[in-house]
């Protein structure tokens, strides 16, 4: 401990890392140091040497390196877990783990942000009660707007973390426009894990009780991510003078507007609303299915499902027009989805029919048949009947016949 207070970086840096292994390595054991531990690191914080712009001058390069603070996150990360579910009852040490984890929070350091946030992720297992979830909230969301990778997966992870406790309170917090910036996260990237994570755990807890909602949602990523980002990309592209380079600059974005990972997202916005069909069929709640049921039990009808099986088909008429296949497929599975609800419940109730979509059903079904033909079947299958309709020729000719005869 000693040595954590040394002014070179290279000393103080090391010695907390070894310290920290000495925390996790003793766990449980290291509970008679906890409050011991705590001082000292509060008088590190406070100390000039320490400090990001603090030093001498010539340690500058060094220390950029070695961040001292970020170490400091990972003591305090170690010893919450050492305290565990202690930090529920009010101490001078909780209170104490609290204000340095908070400090550490308002820091502008990226790096120190995402330690601070694991250390969020600790209290909000061990005590809930004490975080401030509508603030914790706000934070997270500057998170995701953020530049650095590491930041924005660390916000997602915390994010799952709230969802998988109460999705209710984050519904009411967030709303739609949260669920909105995690779809376009996902749009702009789709490798960074966590985000389909968070929205199925969100959905699977609250589709059942307003599908609606989720429909709408779905309904707005798909044709935002069809039509929206075309007028930001022709924006940011370069200004051409003669007519060739702009004829060029058009093809390039009309080119990586169909290559781009938009479909990534289509795709998943079609396995949300498999799963949203799937949630409200598996609770077996009567009203999104009976408008009858739904308005005795004074409901609004335009939020049950079954004023919404005209909009899924249109958006899975639309899936089957899209260029990729994985996206068509996944339009086929919503409309068996929806057929398939449809028919089981058929013996509950009569007042769910398909006979209005029956022109769109018909066109689907056409579409996509036509779609998986590929022009060799196309040809065989021309050639096959035109040797048919050859053999019909010779057959019902009455000297050819005789002639196959003998």
């Amino acid at each position: 401990m000693s040595l954590a207070t040394d002014p070179h970086p290279v000393v103080h840096y090391f010695a907390m890392s070894a310290l920290t292994q000495v925390v996790n390595a003793a766990n449980l054991s290291y509970s008679p140091y906890v409050s011991h531990t705590l001082g000292m690191l509060s008088n590190i914080y406070l100390l000039e040497t320490h400090e990001p712009d603090g030093g001498s001058l010539g340690s500058v390069n060094i220390r950029g390196d070695l961040p001292a603070y970020q170490v400091i996150c990972r003591i305090l990360h170690a010893l919450v877990g050492v305290l565990g579910p202690e930090l529920q009852e009010p101490s001078k040490v909780r209170s104490l783990v609290f204000l340095l984890v908070h400090e550490f929070g308002e820091e502008t350091d990226e790096g120190l942000a995402v330690e601070a946030i694991k250390c969020v992720q600790q209290f909000l297992m061990f005590a809930p009660a004490e975080v401030d979830v509508p603030k914790l909230l706000e934070t997270f969301r500057g998170h995701l707007v953020s530049t650095r990778r590491p930041l924005k997966v660390a916000a997602i992870t915390a994010l799952y973390q709230i969802v998988q406790r109460d999705a209710v309170l984050i519904s009411k917090l967030g709303g739609n426009q949260l669920v909105e910036d995690l779809f376009g996260l996902l749009d702009d990237d789709p490798s960074i894990d966590g985000v389909r994570n968070v929205i199925t755990s969100w959905l699977q807890q609250t589709a059942a009780t307003l599908p609606s909602g989720w429909i709408d949602l779905c309904q707005r990523i798909m044709t935002r991510t069809a039509a929206q980002k075309r007028p930001t990309q022709a924006a940011s592209g370069p200004a051409f003078n003669d007519d060739e380079g702009e004829s060029f600059a058009a093809e390039a974005i009309s080119t990586s507007s169909a290559l781009s990972s938009r479909w990534r997202t289509q795709l998943f916005a079609l396995q949300c609303l498999h799963d949203i069909i799937i949630a409200v069929a598996d609770s077996g709640r009567v009203e999104h299915f009976d408008p009858l049921y739904a308005r005795q039990a004074g409901l609004n009808p335009r939020q049950m499902l079954f004023s919404r099986v005209g909009d899924l088909i249109r958006m899975a008429f639309s899936a089957s027009a899209a260029l990729v296949m994985q996206v068509r497929l996944q339009g086929l599975v919503v409309l068996r989805d929806v057929i398939e609800v449809s028919f089981d419940l058929a013996s509950l109730t009569d007042s769910v029919s398909l006979h209005p979509q029956t022109p769109n059903l018909t066109a689907l079904c056409c579409l996509n048949s036509t779609k998986r033909r590929s022009p060799q079947r196309s040809r065989l299958r021309s050639a096959r009947i035109r040797r048919q309709k050859c053999l019909l020729r010779l057959s019902r000719c009455a000297p050819c016949s005789s002639v196959v005869e003998w």
